[in-house]
């Protein structure tokens, strides 16, 4: 059965994992409005180097995209590296956060789009038994079957702008626009790495 997270005595540290191919208004957006949550101590970018769901698809190397990210950081927000070198599994990066940081209350942030696709992560009866997961709403997946997928959550009405990195990516190689997708201070970096024969 799912358990709904109560108030936790441990300070809550929301992790906003990702590829951030590259990182977004969304993204930020969404950061914001969780650094501001009174549930919240604090809130972490935490880029991976593999995005098992979207092999051979990343773009940028790891540096660049990290770059970008450290531009963009707002007030309150942090980039955390995984120190560990890392797998890219969600199950491994949060056991390893959890052994270094005992004192903390751990919330992995996933969009209800991810939902149908949770019970196939990596060593997912580890995930069910040990993480909570913030759950945020994406228009057209709403939040369901929590019952069936057994998981600790908690559920924040967030509504970030509907864009993605793969539309950006998408937009910019057909020529398009990508205004308002991503943050004035990288925008012209993002135009320049991702345009079509960009050396990188």
């Amino acid at each position: 059965m799912p358990n709904i997270d109560p108030a936790c005595p441990k300070r809550r540290t929301a992790i906003i994992g990702g590829s951030f191919d590259p990182i977004h208004n969304g993204h930020l957006y969404l950061a914001e409005k969780l650094s501001q949550d009174p549930d919240i101590e604090r809130v972490a970018f935490l880029p991976v180097g593999n995005h098992h769901f979207k092999k051979d698809k990343i773009v940028l190397s790891f540096e660049q995209r990290l770059r970008l990210i450290r531009e963009v950081l707002q007030p309150g927000v942090e980039v955390w590296l995984d120190d560990a070198g890392g797998s890219g599994y969600t199950a491994d990066l949060m056991r390893r956060l959890q052994a270094k940081y005992p004192d903390r209350h751990f919330a992995f942030v996933i969009g209800s789009d991810n939902l149908r696709h949770l019970h196939l992560w990596y060593d997912f009866e580890w995930l069910q038994a040990n993480v909570t997961f913030l759950i945020v709403p994406r228009v057209g997946y709403e939040v369901q079957e929590l019952d069936e997928l057994g998981i600790n959550y908690l559920i924040k009405d967030i509504r970030p702008p509907e864009v993605s990195s793969s539309t950006i990516r998408r937009n910019i190689a057909q020529g398009l626009s990508i205004e308002g997708m991503v943050s004035e201070r990288i925008k012209s970096q993002v135009l320049e790495l991702y345009r079509p024969g960009s050396p990188r």
